[in-house]
């Protein structure tokens, strides 16, 4: 093969015998309507709705009022984001790559290739390793145990090595698994729901406020960007929401498994309206009748609460399943068409209608991740008020300070993985809305496009923008703390600032730069080496 032909994969990736290669699956494989939907609320919902409201208060500093009016902000850009789907997905068939289908129909040839590196080198490999967190971290709570930092990492890793492997190489089993998963969760959301309401009713709520915000700062906790401005928690929060829906998507890369592919937007569009509705009221229900937020807060019998968390562990188990069933169709469909390295030698090896060297590939990623993040995160500033509840030994909850220095940075990479991904999805509404002047690329139009379009990239847009102005402003007051140039208040009492502190801040920002470099130096670079090549430029061609 020249060279030319070797640097043109991307054009023949997009050429029009594309839809010939699709691999041929029988109906009765196939996910049905009702299947779908499930899946997408079945990889949404069932962690950050019982996770992040906790971290949504103490943004807030507590109010009510700014917790409320943050979910209600997020849910309308994610409702507005829902909008734009009908049109988008109409313009793509046969999509097995997702969100970033989505991205290589309607953006340029850079976008698309740091949109297909976030998603093959980052973000599905963090869904890996901080979701499994999460399922420990809940199962710590419902029977109050501390554990090392190295049982949690094992035991997060045996957790998706299972997943990527069984659910990857059958989807038919993955979808079983679903279908049991999300009957599960159910039964902690109507919990949640009911038991909320009823402390309220019998006066056994929550004792923050609606304003002005005062949610207490623990013995231990440095006070950082939010805490000086608690208004701008809103801001902070509303990345956080986003994790909690994040994972929607994850069905946009099952079209071409679907009994009915052209219904993909109204399988994502009923599943999102669904789970929005169940996190606002699940949402109101903890917030209004618990302090902290969690089911765990609930003035109940602790025997009723452990049940119910133990059921939040199998929901987040779903959303590890959903991502799964996406992953290893994903990485096979770079594979099939040459778009990561070894791709000859794994195409060469792979059998037809098999997805082994996509699961071996997502398999090899993660591990490397899950090695780098552990390093990093054994040494991340614990800004995530875990270690703050008293009661517990030596005052932490889930363990020594490698533990919650763990789970604070899983928060972290968590808020940006969910955040990126919601931009790449940006990048495909900013294209479908270029696309309205253009008329490149046929579609359905839709009226209710432009506002949906508008409204989503102005709150996510917002929302996203705003991570590394609070990572930036968290690292200057770590500073200045350490450096005494501004005094510690008078309410930390024993904290001493070391030089760690400021690695794991200084780490929030290095992070955020890494993933942009991962995304886009790549592309770059091939972009640069394609024209020193001399590959002629070809206009950007479709599925």
């Amino acid at each position: 093969m020249s060279k030319t032909n070797k640097h043109s994969s991307l054009n023949n990736f997009a050429s029009s015998n594309r839809t010939s290669n699709v691999r041929v699956i029988p109906a009765k494989k196939k996910i049905g309507f009702v299947s779908a939907v499930t899946l997408v609320i079945g990889s949404s919902i069932g962690a950050g709705i019982f996770i992040k409201n906790h971290e949504i208060l103490n943004n807030v500093h507590g109010s009510i009022l700014l917790a409320i009016l943050s979910w209600v902000i997020a849910v309308v850009g994610i409702l507005a984001l829902a909008l734009t789907l009908p049109e988008i997905c109409s313009g793509v068939h046969n999509n097995h790559q997702g969100i970033i289908g989505w991205v290589r129909k309607f953006s340029n040839k850079i976008i698309y290739m740091s949109s297909k590196n976030f998603m093959t080198y980052l973000h599905l490999s963090i869904y890996y390793f901080i979701m499994p967190f999460y399922l420990v971290m809940t199962i710590q709570e419902t029977f109050g145990f501390a554990t090392h930092w190295y049982v949690l990492v094992l035991i997060s890793f045996g957790i998706s090595t299972w997943f990527i492997w069984i659910t990857g190489l059958s989807a038919k089993l993955g979808n079983i698994q679903n279908w049991i998963v999300t009957g599960i969760k159910f039964l902690p959301i109507i919990f949640a729901i009911l038991a909320g309401l009823i402390m309220v009713g019998l006066g056994k709520g929550t004792d923050n406020t609606w304003w002005p915000p005062q949610y207490p700062v623990y013995d231990g906790h440095l006070p950082l960007f939010n805490d000086h401005f608690p208004i701008l928690g809103i801001l902070s929060s509303i990345p956080a929401i986003f994790f909690a829906f994040d994972g929607f998507y994850s069905t946009a890369g099952i079209q071409g498994v679907m009994r009915e592919p052209k219904k993909i937007s109204l399988t994502m569009g009923l599943g999102m309206a669904i789970v929005s509705a169940l996190d606002i009221a699940i949402s109101l229900a903890l917030l209004l009748g618990t302090h902290s937020g969690k089911l765990s807060g609930l003035a109940i019998p602790r025997w009723i609460i452990q049940v119910a968390n133990i059921c939040v562990t199998i929901g987040i188990l779903g959303i590890i399943n959903g991502v799964s069933i996406y992953s290893a169709r994903y990485y096979q469909d770079l594979i099939k068409h040459r778009e990561i390295p070894f791709a000859d030698w794994l195409q060469s090896h792979s059998k037809p209608n098999s997805t082994f060297m996509g699961v071996l590939t997502s398999y090899v990623i993660t591990i490397f991740w899950f090695i780098v993040f552990t390093i990093v995160g054994l040494f991340f500033l614990n800004s995530g008020h875990y270690g703050d509840i008293p009661g517990w030994t030596n005052g932490v909850q889930y363990g020594d300070r490698y533990v919650v220095n763990l789970y604070s940075f899983a928060d972290l990479i968590g808020n940006w993985n969910a955040g990126l991904a919601f931009v790449v999805i940006l990048f495909a509404v900013v294209g479908v809305i270029h696309n309205r002047k253009t008329n490149k690329i046929k579609v359905q139009r839709s009226k209710y496009l432009l506002p949906g379009a508008w409204t989503s990239l102005i709150i996510i847009g917002v929302g996203i923008l705003f991570i590394p102005v609070e990572s930036v402003g968290n690292l200057i007051y770590i500073v200045e703390y350490y450096t005494g140039a501004m005094p510690l208040p008078n309410y930390v009492i024993q904290f001493d600032i070391n030089i760690e502190d400021i690695i794991g801040a200084s780490s929030q920002i290095l992070m955020l730069f890494i993933f942009l470099g991962i995304m886009f130096i790549p592309g770059l670079i091939r972009i640069r080496s394609d024209s020193k090549q001399g590959v002629a430029k070809t206009s950007h061609k479709h599925y």
